[in-house]
């Protein structure tokens, strides 16, 4: 895993345990939303929508980690989330993304991708990390600017 992907994610866990995480990533994910890439033969790449509430099964949350090969494997995630629009917009009405402050590359992807940053988590991980939330929303009765989810 790269070493910004664990910083981001290891310090939302109690005890890091990367099969939990395999576990956790299929148990909560939108039926039939998660994918791994693969690069040379190998895995490189795990992205996928998460259901971000118990309660509301249209607020989603997007997440990606991946290996030293995840750069080379964000033209073909970007193109499948970019293609997935029209399913996300019929099942989800709020599609966030959580990440760690100084993780500026995932940053600039999700502003790419056309998210939004809403404001600041603080001491969201555990050792008192403060985070960003990201989102797309499906309708804004707030302002005509808001993009709509791309995935």
């Amino acid at each position: 895993m790269r070493e910004e992907d664990f910083r981001e994610i290891a310090c939302l866990w109690k005890d890091w345990d990367t099969r939990a995480l395999g576990i956790c990533a299929l148990e909560t994910c939108v039926p039939g939303m998660v994918w791994s890439v693969w690069y040379d033969g190998q895995p490189a790449a795990a992205f996928g929508f998460s259901r971000a509430s118990a309660f509301d099964p249209e607020h989603w949350q997007v997440w990606a980690f991946g290996t030293s090969r995840f750069r080379r494997c964000v033209p073909a995630i970007t193109r499948h989330l970019t293609s997935l629009r029209p399913q996300i917009r019929r099942g989800c009405r709020r599609l966030q993304a959580i990440t760690l402050v100084d993780h500026d590359i995932a940053h600039g992807w999700l502003e790419t991708l056309g998210a939004r940053r809403e404001g600041r988590l603080r001491s969201y991980g555990r050792g008192g990390e403060d985070f960003f939330v990201y989102a797309w929303i499906r309708e804004d009765r707030h302002s005509d600017t808001e993009k709509e989810p791309t995935g």
